[in-house]
């Protein structure tokens, strides 16, 4: 059975009782691009076809589980999210395993050892991957939220604010440029805040 099918079978599992056989049909169009678009973007990793249907499975699960219907966001938006993170979390997960397997092989071409028993092309390729991995990641997560919350959650004024305060300008330059009040920034972040929260990640850096 290929992805495809397969996928098609638990998305029908999973929301074939609460979505209309049209609604359920579209869904699973677009779970399926989504999938075979980001499966693209890191095939060079070489990846388990069973790995990223479990990954895929958990992700669905957790839309399921999740998903709150009462909020202003659409279920594919919500799917289109979570989905996205779980692959990318899997593509880490192999992009360590081949770094440790790279760094044993250079290795024998460099083995001095530092004092807590690294290598120090090993300790350099680590720190670097490591900061360079963060940085990449959490550039593209706030990324994702902005975008997701001024397509679907923000009214014009606060999509313009956030995407301001996301450019690095202050309250003040923004209370001058975009002509709205301390009060609308306050706001503005508050529903960012709990935006965050709903997808179900770490802002106490934000």
């Amino acid at each position: 059975m290929n992805l495809k099918n397969i996928m098609n079978e638990i998305l029908v599992s999973k929301f074939g009782k609460s979505l209309s056989e049209e609604k359920l049909l579209h869904f699973q169009r677009s779970i399926i691009k989504i999938i075979n678009t980001e499966h693209q973007k890191i095939s060079y990793l070489q990846l388990d076809k069973e790995d990223l249907i479990s990954y895929v499975y958990t992700a669905i699960c957790e839309v399921k589980d999740k998903f709150d219907e009462n909020r202003n966001v659409p279920l594919i938006a919500y799917a289109n999210f979570i989905i996205k993170r779980r692959i990318l979390d899997y593509a880490k997960f192999l992009k360590r395993d081949k770094r440790k397997i790279t760094i044993q092989m250079i290795n024998t071409y460099r083995s001095g050892v530092t004092e807590d028993g690294q290598t120090y092309l090993e300790k350099d390729i680590d720190e670097f991957s490591y900061i360079k991995s963060e940085q990449d990641e959490r550039s593209k997560y706030i990324k994702d939220i902005l975008k997701h919350f001024c397509e679907y959650e923000a009214t014009k004024k606060q999509a313009l604010i956030a995407k301001m305060l996301y450019q690095g300008y202050s309250q003040k330059e923004i209370m001058q440029k975009a002509q709205v009040t301390r009060k609308e920034i306050l706001e503005c972040k508050e529903k960012l805040k709990n935006l965050f929260i709903y997808f179900n990640k770490d802002i106490s850096k934000l």
